[in-house]
């Protein structure tokens, strides 16, 4: 039963709430609220503030997380070691990406080496991933900045060139390349801030003392392209993201040239993991 109860605190601390953490474990809320209940009276250790639209974990449960994260951890590892016992037979690979586009080459060959592994992909910026992988609720991360090195293990995915795009309509529409200082000029559609494409330019602007002349900011990938395809401005975009649409025209940068790395990343305290280990291995063997 302790371990039900610690199971039901961690999850609440993960997840900012009972609601969400009754989702995350398939248990009802008050079952939840019941558990945390017998924790805080068996101890007289009062775990939770109740705040609006969520928790905030006691002084006295911050230190408690901080076990539980090591508990958790250990025991995914104790499966995993058990796991090796028959090979890497069945189990469940879960890897975070901006763009699932991106990583799918290497999960198609891992299905093809290992086809009863499932393999769940979910969406996030590159700080929520990285907080999911902290969770251990995704084994791997794809991101656009190297994470510092010591608390994680990367290893470079893929390397893509960044190119400016226009509606087919556009004047630039009739040419193949196009300055940094002409694509400032134009009325410029960016992603949101955190983006790593939106990043790269705007420092690359601010270098050269360069100014954008208006922006227009718009929080999905798509709906950033349908905003350059009907004539709102210009875009950038990196190689691998370049889909066939004849509303779109593609230019390089003729005084810049740009790309933006991708990095597969893990907690370097599991990159022993057998599953961890099998997916590096894959992407070691394709860059040989």
């Amino acid at each position: 039963m302790r371990y039900a109860q610690l199971k039901a605190f961690h999850a609440v601390a993960v997840n900012g709430g009972f609601s969400k953490a009754a989702g995350r474990l398939a248990l009802t809320q008050p079952a939840i609220s019941d558990h945390i209940r017998k924790l805080e009276e068996a101890y007289g250790a009062e775990l939770f503030l109740r705040r609006r639209g969520g928790v905030e974990l006691t002084a006295f449960a911050r230190k408690l997380f901080a076990v539980t994260e090591r508990m958790f951890e250990a025991e995914a590892e104790a499966l995993e070691l058990l796991s090796r016992a028959k090979g890497i037979e069945e189990g469940t690979l879960s890897i975070g990406a901006d763009a699932a586009t991106h990583v799918l080459p290497l999960v198609r060959r891992f299905l093809e080496r290992y086809p009863k592994i499932q393999v769940r992909l979910v969406a996030g910026n590159s700080a929520q991933l990285l907080e999911r992988l902290h969770r251990f609720e995704i084994d791997f991360a794809v991101i656009a900045e190297m994470p510092p090195q010591p608390t994680y293990h990367t290893e470079l995915l893929r390397d893509d060139e960044i190119k400016a795009f226009t509606a087919a309509t556009h004047p630039f529409a009739r040419r193949a390349e196009i300055s940094l200082a002409e694509f400032a000029q134009q009325p410029v559609v960016l992603r949101e801030v955190g983006s790593a494409t939106r990043g790269l330019l705007l420092t690359e602007i601010a270098r050269r003392s360069l100014a954008l002349a208006n922006v227009m900011e718009i929080e999905s990938r798509e709906a950033a392209r349908e905003a350059v395809a009907g004539g709102m401005g210009v875009g950038i975009i990196s190689s691998a993201e370049i889909v066939p649409d004849a509303r779109l025209h593609m230019l390089r940068f003729s005084d810049w040239q740009a790309t933006m790395s991708e990095w597969l990343v893990c907690l370097a305290a599991r990159a022993d993991l057998q599953i961890i280990r099998a997916v590096l291995g894959l992407l070691r063997r394709r860059s040989r």
